[in-house]
Formats: C-alpha cells, structure tokens, sequence
C-alpha cells in the first residue's frame, strides 16, 4: 500500500475522531419523600455531579438555596432522616451541564453575599457601638490555638515555628516580620478616617453586593496579620485547652504516620512561608491555623500520641447523655462505628503519596468527634456536636487601641447610617427571598432558576428547554409547588434517561437482615419496641408500627399507631410539668401523622440520630440535630 494510502486513512480516522460523541453528562432531579419534622411534606433538588442544589426554608421566612456536596446530602436525608428517594436522570450535554451548574452556583454565591453584607452591617453597627464607649474587640480566628512565650520560654517547644521563622527570614530578609506589623498597624491607625467617609451602596437586587468589607472586617484582618507576625516573631506553644490527644493504643503513631507527618509538615512549612509574604487581607488567619497545625504535627512526632487541634466551633450544640439516648443515639454503638472510620481515614492518609490539606483536615475531623465520643462515655460530660464539616479556627477575642477616636458625632451618625443601611438590605432580601409555600418554595424555585438559565441563551427559555432537556416545565403554573407533583411533572415532561428509587436506611437495614436471617428478621424490625435498627427518638413522634414497607396492613397499623399516641399523650399529660410536656406532644404529634395511615398514606418514618455504614464504620460522622428544609 502507498504512503499516499495510509496518510488519507490517518486523516480519516484523525476526522472520525474529532467528531467523536462527547462524554454523557447527567442531572440528577432528586425527589425525597415525606416524614415528620421539616420538609414533611417532601423535598426535591438538583444534582449536578458532585454538587447538590436546593432551596429551603430559613427564619425570618426567607427562601435559600443550599449547595451540598451530594453525598452528604444523601446521608442527611436519605440515611439520618430516613428518608426515600426517586432520582429522575436527565442525560445532558456537557455544554448544558455546564450552563445549569453555573447558573445554580452563581445563585447560591450572590445570595451568600447578599446575606453575608447584612450579617456585616450588623458587624459594624456592633463595632462602632463599642468604639463609641471605649475599644472596640474582634475575634480573630485562629488566635485560640495558642499560648504566647514570654522571653525564657522560647528555648523550649515550639522548634517549628522558629524553623518556619528562620525560613521567612531567609527568603524575604531579616527586617520583614517587623515591616508586615508596622504595614499592618499602619493600616489599623488609617481606619478611623474611614469612619468619616463610610461607603453605603448597596447592590440593586439580582446583583452582588458593591459593598462587603466593612470597617470591622478590615480591623479583623489587620489586627489577624498583626497577631500571626507576632506569634511567628517571639514564638509560641499550643494551648492545652484547644487541642486533642489521643493514646497510642486508639490511634498508633509507627513509621509510616512519621513518614507522612514530616513530608506534609515541610510542605506546610513552605506554603506557610509563601503565605507570610501573601497580599491576602485574611492571610493572618491562614497563618495562624498553619502554625498551629505545624506544632501539632511536631508534638505529635515527639511524643508518639496523635495530637490535633480542636476544630469544634464554640457555638457547637451541647448534648447531655441523656439527650443523646433520648434521641435514639446509643454511645456504646456509636463510639465504635467512628472509631473504625478513624482507622480507615488514618490508613487513607498513611497510604497516600503525597497527604493534601483536604486528607488532614479530614483525619482532624474524625479524631474530634471520637474523642468527643469517649470522652463523654467515659465522663458523663455533655457531647459536643456541630453539623457539616468540622474546620479549625477557634478565636480569641483581642481589643484594638486606635491612635485617634472619631468624635462622638461621627460615631453616632455612623451608626445610624448602618442602622438604616440594614434595614434597607433586610427589607430588599425579604422581598426578593420571602418564603411562600403556595409560589415560591423548594419545589417552585428549581424550575424557576433552571428558566433563568435557558433566559440567559437569548432566545426563548421554553425553546432552550426542549431543545437541552428534551421539555419544557413552565415555572409558576399548577401544583407543581408540591414536591411529588414535581417529580411527575419532570418524568413526563423531560427526556428521562432513566429513574432510580433508593429505599430509605431503616428499610435497606432490614432487607440486609432479612436476607442473612430470613423472614423473622422482618417481624421483628416491625416495630419500635423490638426493632434492633432503629432506636425512639425524641424528634419523632410516637408510634409503634413502621408503615413505610408495608401497604395492605397500612390502616391497620395505622389504628394501633393512633391508640399509641393517645396513651402516650394521657401518659404525658401529668407528667408535663417534669417534662416540658415533651411525651404529651410527642403522642399529639403521633395521632396526627398516623391519622393519614387509615388512607393508605405514610408520611412518619423515623428518623436516626446517627447511622453507620454497611462495614460498620460511621457514615460520616454527621448527626441529626433538628430538621432539615422545607
């Protein structure tokens, strides 16, 4: 054959190729059905990859989307309130789901913003009140870690921050930690002249925020970079109190946990040393958790127990023991399941090549919540718990001295501006986020944002649907308020490539039982007095029987849940003043949701305080501390 030959097929081949179908992309419109508590009568969102979208409601009755990542969306939903799911999979272009993506995420940033500008004028408001009656105070996050070094403590602990010192020093010269604290405390002196100018626009609704860093951020930052420079000029030693410790035989410190801890140090020492010479306002903060995380490593390494910082907010929900089982949670349950997802965190980060920030964040996380765990069962001390994901940042709160003062007048006039300013923003976010169950709810709003997005193409959004989801579901129009009625509406609607129905925890459990222990398995589990997967739980109501997995034996169910519920609320009654009437509304609530039974209906399912995996690990480490969106 001639070259002339395979050079023509080379570039019918190169041809073919280059017109090659795309990747399939999927959105994910997730419908998750009803039970108790918020959001009882359903929920639905938009999944677009690793990313969960949904609106729901907050006080003071305002409509917000929510970005999740979507496995913890899963696990909050479909695992710790138990609830089931239906996933209508719409097979997309990647141009589409990129458009979808952005516009959902561009949603989610400009209503942060928006919200975050009120909680910042609230901020400043606050700190001009106490600048008017002395000095004003920021937390600075961060500073909590620590424990300052007079003179002669230097020579003891804390080898890494001076290599760290000696290594900025070396790279930026030996004048530049003193050059970032004067820079710093210039910028702090310069701030009262703002006080006279202040910056007051606000955005025209729709669009972000002109204005979000107010005076009391820029102090906060200013005076953070000022308390970083200083802890890495003289020194420092963690704070006792804002660590976690835990023995050797929890978590074993061999050579390979060396071996990874002194490779990611000296990367965390290099980045850190980049950051001291970052322009960043917030890099006092990123300085201050680094450092602390370097001394943690280094006493970790030193003394062969695990040491990390304590990355629980203060504001943490507190749980006594007793709360904690009232919610059906069982510690000595718990307490183990968390304990293997630290084992196997530990052997994801000892087995990496290179441990990222992400991999320690998460080995930090985990290490708190267990010894939260044991250390309330083996002290009885109330249990500290905080939903999402656990960050260190623990603050400490520092006055801030001014060379000058505004006059009086200034002070008083500013906030008054702020006053009217938060006003004007509260008054412009509730009307363009006010929460109507009827127009503007979870259900309503993913359709209406979606039009958004098909608007912005340019030509008619009905067009754009058909023409990117293979329908059209006009936003605003019917019942598709209603969350099951949207789910319909987008299977009939759209072109679906498929649908996938995910059971709920509770009934994925006992078909797990059933299939390793037969039918009786299926007796047992029927009901919340013998059930050895789910435990009663103080945010559910009363009941006896599980209706969820069974349809003919529903209503009668159902009456025996009603019967239920009045012994229990006649139970209740005398004892409400002991209880806070907590078992009296507890069987209230128990005969309503169970009244919808008689019907063949389920709504009540419920709900776990914490659940673990299939092998026995903590499924997140997440519990279930109130309800969710509506």
């Amino acid at each position: 054959m001639t070259a002339a030959f395979w050079l023509a097929a080379f570039l019918l081949l190169g041809a073919g190729g280059a017109q090659a179908e795309e990747p399939a992309r999927f959105v994910d419109y997730v419908y998750v059905d009803a039970n108790e508590g918020s959001a009882s009568g359903g929920h639905v969102a938009l999944r677009l990859g690793d990313r969960t979208f949904h609106f729901g409601y907050q006080d003071p009755g305002v409509l917000r989307i929510d970005r999740s990542e979507s496995e913890r969306f899963d696990r909050v939903y479909g695992m710790l309130e138990n609830r089931n799911r239906e996933i209508s999979r719409l097979r997309v272009s990647s141009q589409t789901f990129d458009l979808l993506r952005s516009s959902f995420n561009e949603r989610y940033l400009r209503e942060t913003a928006e919200f975050a500008l009120l909680e910042g004028l609230a901020r400043d408001r606050q700190f001009f009140l106490d600048w008017r009656e002395g000095s004003p105070g920021v937390a600075l996050r961060g500073a909590g870690y620590f424990r300052t070094q007079g003179a002669g403590e230097r020579a003891r602990g804390g080898n890494a921050i001076s290599r760290l010192r000696a290594r900025v020093l070396r790279h930026h010269g030996e004048d530049f930690l003193a050059r970032r604290i004067s820079e710093a405390r210039a910028e702090l002196d310069a701030l009262p002249s703002r006080a006279e100018n202040p910056a007051s626009s606000l955005a025209a609704p729709g669009q972000h925020p002109s204005r979000g860093y107010g005076l009391s951020a820029a102090a906060t930052d200013a005076r953070g970079r000022i308390e970083a420079f200083t802890v890495l000029r003289q020194g420092a030693t963690l704070d006792p109190r804002a660590v976690v410790r835990l023995d050797s035989g929890d978590f074993a410190i061999d050579r390979r946990s060396h071996a990874w801890m002194a490779a990611f140090a000296q990367r965390l020492e290099g980045e850190l040393a980049d950051a001291a010479a970052s322009s960043r306002p917030d890099s006092g903060f990123v300085l201050l958790v680094g450092m602390a995380r370097l001394l943690a490593l280094e006493e970790t390494m030193r003394s062969g127990q695990l040491v990390v910082l304590d990355v629980f907010p203060f504001d943490s929900f507190r749980l006594s023991v007793a709360e904690v089982e009232a919610r059906g949670g069982r510690l000595s349950e718990i307490t183990p399941q968390v304990q293997a997802e630290l084992q196997r965190v530990g052997e994801v980060v000892a087995t990496n090549a290179r441990v990222r920030e992400s991999d320690y964040a998460a080995l930090e996380a985990i290490v708190n919540r267990y010894a939260e765990l044991t250390r309330a069962q083996a002290t009885g001390a109330d249990l500290r718990a905080s939903p999402g994901r656990l960050l260190p940042e623990r603050a400490r709160r520092r006055q801030i001295s001014f060379k000058e003062r505004p006059a009086d007048a200034v002070l008083e006039r500013r906030v008054a501006e702020l006053e009217a300013l938060a006003d004007t923003q509260s008054r412009r976010l509730d009307d363009a986020h006010h929460y109507n169950i009827l127009t503007h709810n979870c259900a309503s709003e993913i359709f209406a944002q979606i039009e958004r997005a098909f608007a912005e193409e340019g030509a008619s959004a009905s067009e754009v649907s058909r023409a990117r989801l293979g329908g059209h579901v006009p936003p605003g129009r019917g019942l598709e308020f209603i969350p099951f009625v949207a789910a319909d509406t987008v299977q009939s609607h759209y072109e679906l490539a498929g649908i996938e129905k995910i059971p709920s925890y509770r009934v994925q459990r006992v078909e797990e039982m059933a299939s390793r222990e037969g039918g009786f398995s299926r007796l047992r589990e029927s009901n919340t007095l013998t059930s050895t997967v789910y435990a009663p739980n103080r945010l559910d109501s009363s009941f006896l029987f599980f209706t969820d997995d069974v349809f003919l034996l529903r209503p009668f169910f159902g009456v025996a849940n009603i019967f239920y519920g009045l012994g229990a609320a006649v139970v209740g009654l005398p004892l409400a003043p002991f209880d806070h009437a907590n078992l009296l509304v507890s069987g209230l609530r128990g005969v309503a949701f169970s009244v919808p039974e008689l019907a063949f209906a389920n709504i009540r399912k419920g709900s776990f305080f914490s659940v673990s995996n299939s092998d026995g690990t903590s499924a997140g480490g997440d519990v279930r501390l109130q309800g969710s969106s509506r």
